[in-house]
């Protein structure tokens, strides 16, 4: 059964409901904003998420790594009850250590007009790899996409020539939660 958006969220209950790591389902009440996105993430994220808005993350349980570019500190440890304010245009990286669930606070991509972009970095030399901006609307099927288009390119770091593996789709059910959305709207 899938996930509903409502007023009042049962979030673990809710949460066993997820079909993967990262959905990022709006399970608020149309027009709430921002809007909760629940997650249950159990492998590390397959790319850096940079948003034109500011968002929030809070940790409902599990331990975990936030990792992010452009800032410092560079990453934070994450552990039950922590928020973490993630300011518009900082590219941040959840890397679970177990289960994880979380609700993300940020714009309704479906109303607001605010954009995302996916990017990856080397892991050598920090430069940017490889970055995709999606556009407002339903973003799994575009996070699927770009991780696809990644994953078809030669992955070359410019900066040291490093070449990284394929990020991968595991425990990842973008394309359902896709599905899901669009029914629901």
């Amino acid at each position: 059964m899938p996930l509903e958006r409502k007023k009042t969220l049962n979030v673990f209950k809710d949460a066993r409901q997820a079909w993967g790591s990262y959905d990022d389902y709006p399970v608020g009440a149309r027009g709430t904003d921002p809007m909760p996105h629940l997650s249950r993430n159990r492998v590390p994220q397959p790319f850096f998420l940079v948003s034109e808005e500011d968002q929030v993350l809070i940790q409902m349980s599990g331990e975990g790594t936030i990792e992010f570019r452009e800032i410092a500190p560079d990453r934070m440890t994450l552990g039950p009850g922590d928020t973490v304010y993630i300011p518009a245009g900082v590219p941040s990286r959840l890397v679970p250590h177990g289960e994880n669930i979380q609700i993300r606070l940020k714009s309704d991509p479906l109303v607001s007009k605010s954009r995302e972009a996916v990017a990856w970095y080397c892991a050598g030399c920090g430069a940017l790899v490889h970055a995709r901006e999606l556009v407002p609307g339903v973003l799994q099927k575009q996070y699927w996409d770009a991780v696809q288009a990644f994953n078809a390119e030669p992955r070359a770091c410019a900066g040291c020539g490093e070449v990284h593996p394929p990020a991968s789709l595991d425990d990842i059910a973008w394309l359902e939660v896709a599905t899901a959305i669009r029914a629901d709207d």
